[in-house]
């Protein structure tokens, strides 16, 4: 057999299934009289570590074998799984999975191929599926009198929040809206009218005035 590497994904959220993928790679190599020449282990513990990855990725030589436990140490989506795979494969690394009981070759190997068509299949399915199930969801929302979207009187972030104190300064001054709007810089007034009118800001305006007084 070719130069074998073995990966184990570690998360110190999850040591039972860190142990388990350890303990069955051991039993593994040891039934199949294998000799492990390099052992990978790597930390994930946060969807934002993913990318440690790259480091299996980038030390994984053409022309050798990847042993790993199960193929969720690839990934937590079945499309990044895919992907990985794919790029091995692409690069002549043969794959072994222990718990799904798979040796792919490499990507021109026609059961390799097929394995791949029908996980992406299964993907297409599942976005599908994901998609019919919201939409499905949002008609039964709907024909059950539930409104969808944000709740009506909803105020939603604005542009012009960061400029907030100097619009209501300079309408108290008894400026236009059309005139502070190109005072500032905005190209369209409308926008910047909206935004008055939807948060009351000029019935606010005499309690400032009282303020300043």
């Amino acid at each position: 057999m070719s130069r074998v590497l073995s990966f184990v994904r570690l998360n110190k959220n999850n040591e039972e299934y860190c142990q388990l993928q350890i303990d069955a790679i051991n039993k593994y190599v040891a039934e199949k009289n294998i000799n492990i020449n390099k052992s990978f282990e790597i930390e994930i513990n946060v969807p934002s570590e993913e990318s440690n990855l790259m480091q299996l990725l980038e030390n994984c030589e053409k022309n050798s074998t990847l042993l790993i436990y199960d193929l969720n140490v690839l990934g937590r989506t079945t499309e990044t799984i895919i992907e990985i795979m794919k790029f091995l494969l692409s690069n002549k690394v043969r794959l072994l999975v222990i718990n799904q009981n798979l040796d792919l070759v490499d990507d021109k190997d026609m059961l390799t191929k097929m394995i791949l068509g029908v996980m992406s299949m299964t993907l297409g399915l599942e976005k599908d599926l994901m998609s019919l199930r919201t939409k499905e969801a949002l008609t039964e929302r709907k024909l059950n009198g539930i409104s969808l979207g944000k709740p009506k009187g909803t105020i939603q972030k604005s542009k012009f929040d960061k400029q907030r104190d100097k619009i209501e300064e300079l309408l108290a001054l008894g400026l236009s809206v059309r005139k502070i709007s190109k005072l500032l810089g905005y190209n369209n007034h409308i926008g910047l009218n909206n935004y008055v009118k939807k948060r009351n800001i000029k019935q606010a305006l005499p309690n400032i005035l009282d303020l300043a007084s």
